[in-house]
């Protein structure tokens, strides 16, 4: 099968849980969540879920693995990067931004990064956190105490 059939398969399926997750009145959710495994064309469907719920003040963090750098995605429209504060504990990394008229709270799990290469930016309503990934024999080993 080749990767065009392949998304084509991915997609039907995708539309048909999604028209029955909307005939049984399922939860309100925010897009869908697909994990992919392979880093090289489409690969499999290996889950199909939805995606976490989200209300106007949690916006949905995206987390991309790409080459050796991770990178988390989170919209914040009408935000500054004045205003946006992040946070890392342990594995997750909080953010949480906002002024008088706007406040946004989000977490995204970045198991495997050095969280000492954080880096952001605000463009258009849209944040980006990059970070560089340990090496393969320091992603294995947490922090001590955890």
């Amino acid at each position: 099968m080749d990767m065009f059939d392949q998304m084509d398969e991915m997609f039907a399926r995708l539309f048909s849980q999604m028209s029955r997750d909307m005939s049984i009145g399922g939860p309100k959710v925010y897009g869908y969540h697909i994990v992919i495994n392979n880093g090289e064309g489409p690969g499999e469907v290996t889950e199909f879920q939805p995606a976490l719920s989200r209300s106007a003040g949690e916006p949905v963090a995206e987390v991309h693995h790409i080459g050796d750098e991770t990178m988390v995605i989170a919209e914040l429209p009408g935000i500054t990067e004045e205003s946006v504060r992040l946070d890392m504990k342990g594995t997750t990394l909080v953010i949480d931004a906002g002024d008088a008229d706007n406040h946004y709270h989000s977490t995204a799990e970045v198991p495997g990064v050095d969280s000492a290469t954080m880096r952001k930016s605000l463009k258009n309503g849209v944040l980006e956190v990059t970070f560089s990934n340990l090496p393969k024999s320091e992603k294995g080993a947490g922090a001590p105490g955890e």
